[in-house]
Order: structure tokens, then sequence, then C-alpha cells
């Protein structure tokens, strides 16, 4: 993906030359033709779902369509580097997730968080962590006293090897002062094979975020243990977080309206206002409630600062558990 560099920086020299006519006056235009917004992900999935209940939304305020167009690929390789790549023109943006701040897959595809102007955080899917109805342990605690004693002997999954939900297990791991190995990764597919994998009894524990184990959790199938946010999450008042167990680690997938690096900060100014009055609508929260997703809207400015916190400590856990990939 070097090209998408070069690209970068083509556009980079052209932007140059647009703002030395005179950006003021183009920007005030915009917009004043259709949008397109990038999903990297395939329909269906919680990024895609949330790109098209926003459009219609966002088209009320900005006054042209903005077209969802899934670009798959890749594991979303080929979504995000289709926005990192287009015209910083603010007429072809996108929804960038998780996978730009975790090293392994920004060494494999050389597209990183810094290609990217970031618009409005939009949503984040926080991570629990859960084990079988009848699992040893009680609490949290107990789990924690049973691994340290026991390391190596359990087994846990939520995604593949790598993935976002393997970066909470590790993340966890290095706040616990422990390693990698000490509770082994089984790769699956996703959240849904994973928490199969755990009532079968294939593994002990899952990360999956919060939303993902509900229904098996109010079946009385699973149980959470503790979830990875700053407070408690309304829908599971008695759950605790891991910040009051004495464990500073909070992690969460996400969804982040971008546009490719160099647009225009008053293009993206404009962009972040019609998405903070976007995740407001009445009908569109009433909708991500339903699908158990949590909006979390920060501006442009807010925005830009958590995506590179998330990369500082994707990179320290990295260096912390000196992880080879």
């Amino acid at each position: 993906m070097n090209q998408v560099r070069r690209k970068l920086l083509k556009d980079g020299l052209t932007l140059a030359g647009v703002l030395a006519l005179g950006s003021r006056g183009w920007a005030q235009r915009y917009p004043s033709r259709p949008i397109t917004l990038i999903v990297p992900w395939s329909p269906g999935g919680s990024t895609d779902l949330t790109a098209r209940a926003l459009a219609p939304v966002l088209e009320k305020d900005l006054g042209v369509p903005v077209q969802v167009v899934n670009r798959t690929g890749g594991g979303g390789a080929v979504g995000h580097g289709a926005i990192a790549q287009a015209r910083p023109d603010g007429y072809t943006i996108g929804i960038i997730t998780l996978e730009v701040v975790l090293p392994p897959w920004v060494a494999q595809t050389k597209i990183s968080a810094d290609m990217f102007a970031p618009i409005s955080l939009l949503v984040l899917n926080p991570v629990a962590v859960v084990v079988r109805k009848d699992a040893p342990w009680r609490t949290f605690q107990e789990f924690v006293a049973d691994l340290r004693n026991n390391r190596g002997r359990y087994k846990a999954s939520g995604t593949a090897k790598w993935g976002s939900y393997d970066f909470a297990r590790l993340g966890l791991l290095w706040k616990l002062g422990l390693k990698d190995a000490d509770l082994p990764w089984v790769p699956t597919q996703g959240a849904a094979a994973a928490l199969q994998e755990l009532i079968s009894g294939g593994i002990n524990v899952a990360f999956v975020a919060i939303g993902e184990a509900s229904a098996l959790v109010k079946a009385g199938e699973a149980r959470y243990l503790a979830f990875m946010t700053d407070r408690r999450f309304p829908a599971f008042p008695d759950i605790p977080t891991l910040k009051e167990l004495g464990v500073d680690w909070t992690f969460a997938s996400f969804l982040m309206a971008a546009a490719p690096k160099f647009t225009l900060p008053s293009v993206i100014d404009r962009l972040d206002r019609a998405f903070a009055k976007a995740v407001q609508d009445p009908e569109f929260v009433r909708f991500m409630t339903n699908a158990n997703l949590v909006i979390n809207h920060l501006d442009r400015k807010a925005s830009l600062a958590f995506l590179q916190e998330r990369t500082q400590a994707m990179n320290q856990i990295v260096q912390a558990l000196e992880l080879k990939f």
C-alpha cells in the first residue's frame, strides 16, 4: 500500500495550489454536489448499519445526497485505502474503525491513523469479559486470582489473532502484569463464533462487545464479569468496570467519520457540525439503541486526540508484551 502514501503526498501538493487560489470562497460553497460515504465493511454489520441510518439525517442538514458505498476486502484495507486515497475535497469521506490503530494491521496494510482527517467519533462498542453461566468464578477478582495461579491453563477468544478483541485481552494482561501466553488466544471468525466456543466449552472466557453477548446473558447462558468502560453501562448497572476493580484499562471498538488527510479544516468543520446534529436525531438515537450500539460523539479536535491516544496505547501494548507479528 505504499501507493497510498504517494497518493496522499500528491494530493497534499495539489491542495496547496487550491489554497493559493483562495479556498475561502470554495469552502463557502461546500457542499454543492453528492457526498460519498465509504464503509470498509460488508452490508449488515454495525459500521454499515450506522452509516445507512446516518445518511438520510445528514442529507437534511447538508442539502445534498449522501451515498453509502461498501468497499470491502482485505480485512478492511480496501475500504480504508479508498478513503485515504480519495481527493481531499470533502466529497468522499468514510467511516474508519479500530483497525487503523492496531499495529499488526497497520504493518500489513501500510494504512495508519495519520492518513485521515478525523471528523467525528460516532460510536464506541465497549468490550466485556464474559464467562459461561457455570464458570467457577463469581467475580472478576476471582478470575484474576485463578489466572495468576494457573498461567496458560485457560483459553480466551473473541476474534482472529491480532484482531480488536485480542488487543482488548492483551491490554488487560499488560495492566495485570501478565503475558500473552498466560491467557492463550484461540482465533475465531468473530464474536458469534467465539461465544459459541464459550458455551460449548472450547474456551473459558470471551472478550466481545457488551451488546454482542447480551442475548446469552439475558438467557442465563453466560455472565459478565466486568466491562472495559469508564463508567457503568446503563443496561447492566450491576456489572463493575475494570477501573472500579483497580485495573486502569478501557477498550472499545469505534466508528469514526473521517476524510482524507489534507481536507480543508473549514470543510471538516462543516461536516463535523452535520454529524453532531445527526447523532442527536431522535430516529437515529432510537435505531442505535435498538441495535445495542453506543453513540459517543466527539468533535473533530477531540476525535483526533482520541485517535492519537488509542494509537499510543496499542503501541505500548506491543512494546510492553514484546509482541512479534
